[in-house]
């Protein structure tokens, strides 16, 4: 809708009580029948309309006498509307220009494509998106009514119209389905490249579970470049909830399982080689030695059941080989007996 002009509430009382004073006010002849009544809008519809004002409405443009809607506020502050007709006359004198022919087609276009948009909008058991539907398609429908009444266009025009606008339409829809797709594709992309990787993860995951035997927050660990500055690192540890070291010993057996023993090791001593290079307290960095001496006999333990393993193996398979030589010349010499 289009505000022609403001309305005082006095004007809208006079104007309702009196249609007299309505034909002054819409510049009719005295001899001119005028149809006006109370409007048929809903309490919702009537609130996004502000009051004190008259409107010219869309479905209206181009007819000989277009409606006008009337909204006021009465005494009690709830809105009311009233619709009639106006003349061009009245338009004019408020700086309206009525609809020329030449601007039917537009019109029609404008409204198909409302329809349009509104159909593809539509959801099943949403009210407010049915009722958007249908008054744009029953405004698509009397524009187009009028238009072949007054042989303005023929069907098959219309209808040529519509198939193009229609054709364009869903053009540009999977036109934008197919940007909206490449835009979450490189934004999945850029998530995925700025994740952590598995080894960046794992590290974190042990460090946090050695600064847990250290006693030490993670949130609290000071800067290398601090480090020098500040006083050792004291015992602010955030107490991990049963679930949460649960989650992260599962993470971490998971990574475990996945990699090699020595892969493992190499990350946990990097882990440990970053904690050294704290300002940690005397007791602190026993611990930590500790700690490391353990992982170091672990990995020699580790290395020598790895070198007796291949060890067995080679001699397994060298008992294998000569077992089967054995086998085969035991067998000639035998055939040779019998023959």
């Amino acid at each position: 809708m289009k505000k022609i002009t403001s309305l005082s509430n006095d004007q809208f009382k006079t104007l309702v009580s009196d249609k007299r004073e309505l034909k002054k006010f819409m510049k009719h002849p005295q001899n001119e029948k005028i149809e006006a009544d109370w409007a048929n809008i809903s309490e919702k519809q009537l609130q996004d309309i502000p009051s004190g004002a008259v409107y010219l409405t869309q479905s209206a443009l181009g007819e000989e006498k277009p409606q006008v809607l009337l909204v006021s506020t009465d005494e009690k502050g709830q809105k009311q509307a009233y619709e009639s007709e106006a003349t061009l006359d009245f338009l004019k004198s408020h700086d309206v220009n009525p609809v020329l022919e030449k601007d039917r087609e537009t019109q029609l276009k404008t409204s198909y494509i409302t329809f349009l948009q509104a159909h593809d909008k539509e959801k099943p058991q949403d009210i407010d998106s049915m009722l958007a539907r249908v008054n744009a398609e029953n405004d698509y429908v009397m524009l187009k009514s009028s238009a072949l009444k007054e042989k303005q266009f023929t069907p098959d025009q219309l209808k040529g119209m519509e198939n193009e606008l229609s054709h364009q339409f869903q053009a540009r829809k999977q036109s934008q389905e197919k940007d909206r797709y490449q835009e979450d594709y490189k934004q999945e992309v850029l998530e995925v490249m700025q994740q952590p990787s598995e080894e960046t993860q794992y590290k974190q995951l042990f460090k946090q579970s050695l600064l847990a035997q250290l006693g030490i927050s993670d949130e609290k660990e000071p800067s290398k470049e601090a480090k020098t500055e500040k006083a050792p690192v004291e015992k602010q540890l955030k107490q991990e909830t049963p679930q949460e070291k649960e989650q992260r010993l599962a993470k971490m057996k998971e990574f475990e399982q996945k990699h090699s023993f020595d892969k493992v090791y190499k990350l946990k001593k990097e882990v440990l080689q970053e904690l050294k290079e704290l300002n940690l307290t005397d007791s602190q960095r026993e611990k930590l030695t500790k700690l490391e001496k353990a992982l170091d006999t672990e990995k020699k333990d580790h290395d020598k059941q790895k070198k007796e393993e291949k060890s067995q193996n080679g001699f397994t398979k060298f008992f294998a080989r000569n077992s089967g030589a054995n086998s085969s010349r035991k067998r000639k010499e035998t055939q040779e007996i019998e023959r």
